[in-house]
């Protein structure tokens, strides 16, 4: 049977270590992770701070279902020219070039006109500045302006080839003004209120309405194409319907000038409610001119057939019609009427629609109606005598031409009386105003979210830093890539940290041994357990030198051999440490003696007991690396280096040697095949497995025996059991 639970257990264990190791990078990163949210956030700041601020200016438009009427009585007739329009129709017509184009001409929107401000920020202290007047130049430096300056172009005439192309205005004395072209060549004078003109050059017409500057101050004035600038304003304006259905369209515009945008966008309003004005006038216009085409006619139709009427009753005498005729009479009379109002609609609506469209073929179907009734009535004259069939006839020509004309004039009449009550079926609720507060930058967003952002970006750095460079962190890795055991994991010293840099700010004399400052600190409880695991690992080594030595410089390999001599020595056993590192070798320094003379002078020839220090510790000599040679190599390969180790192997229980690391030179290689065994140093998260194995393969391929590798200044929390480690071995004796 499978035991579940046990493998349940196991897979959350795997899980909880993986997301120990991404906290643990975190942790290891904070001061990269920091950097790079500080910079982040400066940049959002800085952002916040200098960023032109950007207003926002709205109205609210409601469209109506149709434009009334002037009272109850003309309601119905407004109804011929007026049509539901729908929402997303006017939003069409409120970005249309119609519209958008004339704000663009009124307010000179094609041409831009502004201050020249200091570089970065110059707009800044300009808006900070206060009062009516400019404001007095900074540095001495007039040509820009430093708030207060205003300017207005509304005319500025040039080809087509310099559209956008800048122009600098120099503001003198008296309203008197300059323009530059781009090489700063004059281009025609002028004063403020007058058009400017130049009989030749590029420059055709420039006028400036108003000018508010310091003598010398430039502005710098453009000339755009009007179409591109519809355009763009077509693609900034935000135009929506509040609520569906609702009739209620919103216009906004953003834009830097809160009073100049508020402008716009209420000349936007203005010139669509104008049109939506002129295009009912219009068509009312149309109706009462074809009215008044009609006229004409159905005066002259009136005046034949009252002739005719007067004629046939000249001759005939007057003819008494019978109740069944008058109400035939009557019958045939509000019918016609009825066909011609019917018909004169079908005219007005065929000139807007198709003959399919619904409503013409509604209007044909009931003059087809009115035709038929007209022709059963006509039968029924037929039946009269001949008499009154005439009188009938012509008398019912009278009174069907009257009551035509008599309503076409009426309609003619109430149509201009509506034209001139004419008020369109928009209308502005709301007109926009000026605006105190920038919508953007929201300044306190933008750092809150630069500073969100910049935690993200360290995080992400991190990690992409620990995937592309990062070094090995697990001994368990070590020992699968070299092959080879990790004697001991030597946990990150803080002490170590602030007697490093004692070294180097106090002068010689005095020790900066770790392991005699503070012995029971947890990196020397690691070098202890490496002195115990060397009892077992040394027992078949050729003899008793042990090369310390390390992938590249700065991974602890001279801590490393100085502090475990001392460990060693404490335990009862002569020790030589033997500073083999003749190119920058420190560890003289730890001690505080000086580095010659040493291993290079003896080798030279100096005897060695000139060179060796006695009893740095108790139970420890010291051979310093002694003067600087210009040939480490050729001294190492010497005879005489041979000798000086049989020497000294035959005097100590243990001879130390640190050296150089293996992969910036070949002395460790060298030294290395006199050693009875070798320990790689390997700094926690330094060292890609590339940089491992060819520091191995160096080493073996020189005939070194590589015993195994020390995992030097790892994080506490990764040796042994975190805390419980550092707080056991951080324990002392109290005594009572």
């Amino acid at each position: 049977m499978i035991d579940t639970t046990k493998n349940s257990v196991d897979a959350a264990h795997v899980e909880d270590v993986h997301l120990s190791d991404y906290l643990m990078i975190v942790q290891e990163s904070w001061r990269l992770i920091a950097a790079v949210a500080a910079c982040t956030l400066l940049i959002g700041a800085l952002y916040a701070v200098v960023a032109k601020p950007v207003y926002r200016a709205d109205v609210m438009i409601q469209v109506d279902d149709s434009t009334g009427s002037v009272n109850d009585a003309l309601g119905q007739l407004a109804s011929i020219f007026d049509s539901k329009q729908t929402a997303s129709a006017e939003i069409e017509l409120i970005r249309s070039r119609l519209v958008v184009g004339q704000t663009v001409r009124a307010l000179h929107l094609d041409i831009s006109a502004v201050p020249r401000y200091f570089p970065l920020v110059g707009s800044l202290i300009a808006r900070r500045a206060s009062g009516s007047t400019p404001a007095s130049p900074l540095f001495g430096l007039k040509r820009f302006a430093w708030g207060g300056e205003k300017v207005e172009v509304t005319s500025f005439d040039v080809p087509e080839q310099l559209y956008d192309v800048p122009f600098t205005i120099i503001a003198l004395s008296d309203d008197r003004f300059e323009l530059h072209d781009e090489d700063d060549n004059v281009v025609l004078k002028g004063r403020v209120g007058e058009l400017a003109t130049t009989a030749s050059g590029a420059v055709r017409a420039l006028r400036i309405s108003r000018l508010v500057a310091r003598p010398g101050t430039e502005f710098v004035v453009k000339r755009a194409s009007t179409l591109d600038t519809v355009n763009k304003l077509q693609n900034d304006l935000v135009i929506a319907e509040k609520t569906k259905q609702s009739g209620v369209i919103g216009v906004s515009l953003d834009g830097p000038d809160s009073q100049r945008t508020a402008q716009i966008i209420n000349t936007i309003a203005s010139a669509y409610v104008q049109q939506n004005i002129d295009r009912k006038s219009a068509e009312a216009e149309h109706t009462i001119a074809f009215l008044d085409q009609q006229l004409p006619v159905l005066r002259k139709q009136l005046d034949d057939a009252e002739n005719r009427y007067n004629a046939f009753r000249n001759q005939n005498g007057t003819v008494d019609l019978t109740e069944e005729s008058r109400l035939l009479l009557q019958q045939i009379v509000d019918g016609k009427t009825k066909l011609a109002d019917l018909q004169q609609r079908r005219v007005e609506l065929a000139q807007r629609f198709t003959p399919s469209h619904p409503a013409i073929a509604s209007l044909d179907a009931q003059i087809k109606s009115l035709q038929d009734q007209q022709s059963q009535l006509n039968r029924h004259v037929e039946n009269l005598p001949n008499t009154e069939q005439s009188a009938l006839r012509l008398l019912r020509d009278v009174r069907v031409d009257t009551q035509l004309y008599t309503n076409l004039l009426d309609s003619a009449q109430q149509l201009r009386i509506l034209k001139a009550g004419q008020v369109g079926s928009v209308r502005v609720v709301d007109y926009a105003v000026a605006q105190d507060l920038p919508v953007k930058p929201k300044r306190v967003l933008v750092i809150v979210a630069a500073l969100v952002l910049g935690v993200i970006a360290g995080v992400a750095v991190a990690f992409l830093r620990k995937t592309l460079f990062g070094g090995v962190e697990q001994s368990e890795e070590i020992e699968r890539v070299l092959e080879l055991p990790v004697y001991a994991s030597i946990p990150h010293s803080e002490t170590q940290t602030r007697l490093s840099r004692a070294i180097r700010s106090t002068p010689a004399g005095q020790q900066y041994v770790l392991a005699t400052t503070a012995p029971n600190d947890v990196a020397i409880e690691g070098l202890r357990s490496l002195h115990t695991a060397l009892q077992f690992g040394l027992v078949d080594a050729s003899n008793n030198i042990l090369v310390i030595t390390g992938p590249r410089p700065a991974v602890g390999k001279s801590f490393t051999s100085v502090n475990l001599a001392a460990v060693l020595a404490s335990s009862g056993k002569r020790v030589l440490l033997v500073d083999a590192d003749m190119r920058r070798g420190d560890v003289h320094s730890y001690f505080g003696v000086s580095r010659q003379p040493g291993l290079s002078d003896v080798i030279a020839g100096v005897a060695l007991e000139n060179a060796l220090l006695r009893e740095v510790l108790p139970g420890l000599d010291l051979l310093p690396k002694g003067t600087l040679p210009p040939n480490p190599v050729e001294l190492l390969m010497s005879t005489r280096f041979k000798t000086l180790l049989d020497e000294i192997q035959a005097r100590y229980d243990l001879v130390i040697i640190d050296t150089p690391p293996i992969l910036a030179v070949t002395d460790a290689a060298l030294i290395g095949r006199y050693a009875g065994a070798t320990l790689l140093v390997v700094r926690h998260g330094r060292h890609p497995v590339p940089e491992l194995l060819e520091s191995a393969n160096r080493l073996r391929i020189s005939g070194v025996t590589l015993k195994g590798a020390l995992f030097s200044e790892v994080p506490k929390r990764r040796v042994g059991y975190g805390a419980y480690y550092s707080s056991y071995y951080g324990y002392e004796s109290v005594s009572e």
